[in-house]
C-alpha cells in the first residue's frame, strides 16, 4: 500500500512534468511560428507598398530640374518652356519661371534659363537674372510680381516674357511684358493689360501667337477660365469664358497653359476642391478642336508618395515635340520644397517621370 501510494505521487509528478514540457513546448512552437508569420507578413508589406510606390511614382519625375535662381535657391515654380525647331540665338529651349521658397513672393520674379537638351539649364551668354527685379513697393502678400509666360512671336521674330504684378494696395492687377531679339537685351516693361483685382483677374496667363493674333487664357476671380484676343498685343477684346467639365464637379481651376499642335488646343489645369487644398492639387488635361468646347478633363498627373513632389502639383507648362509630350510641372513637398520636373510620353494620359540619374 505504501508503495502503491509513492507509485501514484511518482505519476502525478510525472504527468504534471509531462504536462508543463507539452505546453511550453508548444508555447516555443507557437512563439517561432508567430515571429516568423509576423517577419514573413512585414516584409511582404515592405514589398506591397514599395511596389504600390513605384507604380504611382512612375509618373512622376524622380528629381526635379536644377535651377538655380539669382537668389541662391532652387525652388523654381510656375515655369513655361518653348521649344524651337532651330537654335533661337544658340538655345533649342527656353525657359521662364519664378522662384518661390519657402513662399517667399518677395522672389517670385520672372527668371530666364536655355537648354539645348531639356535637362542641363543655364542664364543665355551674356544675361543676367531676375529678367525684373522686386517691385520697389513690394509687400509680402500685397505688392509682388507672379506667373511669368514666354510666348514667340515668328513674325517679329522676338521673345516675351509676360508676367502678373499685383497692387492690392491700390486694388489693382497688371500683366506687364519685355521683349528680347536676342535673350540677353530685354525692352523695358510695358502694361498690356490691367483691372481693379476685386472684380477681374488674369491668374497664370497662358499666351500663344498665331497667325498674327494673340491669344490669351487666364483664370478670372471667379475661378473661371477666361480667353481673349488681340492683333497689336495691347487690346485684348471678345472676352468670353470656357467651360471645364471635371469628373468631380466641385473642383475649381487655378493655374493653365495651352499650346495649339495638330490635334486641337491642348490645355494643362491644375484645380483644388477647397482653398484649403489648393497646395495639394493634381493636373488635369483638356483638348478641343476649335477652342470653344472642350472634353471632359483627365487626370494625368498627381502628387507622388514619398518624393521631392509629395505635397501637389502647381502650374505646369506643355510641350509637344516628335510625337512626344513634355510636361514641365512645378511641385511642392511636405517639407514645403518647391522645384520644377519632367513627365514626359507619346500619350498624355501615360506620362513617364524623368530620372535624371538614368540620363546621366
Amino acid at each position: 500500500m505504501k508503495y502503491k501510494k509513492k507509485y501514484e505521487r511518482s505519476k502525478r509528478i510525472i504527468g504534471i512534468l509531462i504536462t508543463v514540457i507539452v505546453l511550453l513546448i508548444t508555447f516555443i512552437i507557437f512563439n517561432y511560428l508567430r515571429g516568423h508569420i509576423f517577419l514573413d507578413n512585414k516584409v511582404f508589406v515592405r514589398k506591397v507598398n514599395k511596389q504600390v510606390e513605384m507604380a504611382e511614382n512612375y509618373h512622376n519625375a524622380a528629381q526635379k530640374l536644377e535651377l538655380k535662381s539669382a537668389y541662391g535657391d532652387n525652388d523654381a515654380f510656375h515655369p513655361k518652356v518653348l521649344n524651337f525647331n532651330e537654335k533661337w540665338n544658340g538655345y533649342k529651349y527656353w525657359m521662364v519661371f519664378s522662384p518661390y521658397p519657402r513662399g517667399n513672393d518677395g522672389k517670385e520674379n520672372p527668371h530666364i534659363k536655355v537648354s539645348n537638351d531639356l535637362i542641363h539649364w543655364t542664364e543665355p551668354d551674356g544675361f543676367e537674372n531676375p529678367l525684373e527685379g522686386r517691385p520697389s513697393n513690394y509687400r509680402m502678400g500685397v505688392n509682388y510680381n507672379s506667373d511669368p509666360h514666354l510666348v514667340y512671336n515668328y513674325d517679329t521674330d522676338t521673345l516675351e516674357c509676360y508676367y502678373r504684378y499685383v497692387n492690392d494696395s491700390n486694388d489693382k492687377v497688371i500683366i506687364y511684358r519685355k521683349i528680347t531679339k536676342d535673350g540677353v537685351n530685354w525692352s523695358k516693361k510695358e502694361e498690356i493689360i490691367s483691372a481693379r483685382r476685386s472684380r477681374k483677374d488674369y491668374l497664370s496667363p497662358a499666351i500663344i501667337y498665331e497667325d498674327g493674333i494673340y491669344k490669351m487664357w487666364s483664370v478670372d476671380t471667379d475661378r473661371k477660365v477666361k480667353y481673349m484676343e488681340s492683333v497689336d498685343g495691347y487690346k485684348y477684346s471678345n472676352e468670353r469664358t470656357i467651360n471645364l467639365k471635371y469628373q468631380l464637379s466641385t473642383l475649381k481651376n487655378w493655374h493653365l497653359d495651352v499650346i495649339h499642335t495638330d490635334k486641337g488646343y491642348e490645355m494643362i489645369v491644375v484645380a483644388y476642391t477647397s482653398w484649403e487644398d489648393r497646395l495639394s492639387m493634381n493636373l488635369y488635361y483638356f483638348k478641343s478642336k476649335d477652342n470653344i468646347n472642350y472634353g471632359e478633363g483627365i487626370t494625368i498627373l498627381r502628387p507622388s508618395i514619398n518624393s521631392w513632389d509629395n505635397k501637389g502639383i502647381y502650374r505646369s507648362s506643355l510641350m509637344y515635340e516628335d510625337g512626344i509630350y513634355y510636361v514641365f510641372y512645378s511641385a511642392m513637398s511636405r517639407k514645403m520644397e518647391r522645384g520644377v520636373g519632367i513627365a514626359y510620353g507619346k500619350e498624355i494620359n501615360n506620362l513617364k517621370g524623368l530620372n535624371l540619374k538614368e540620363e546621366k
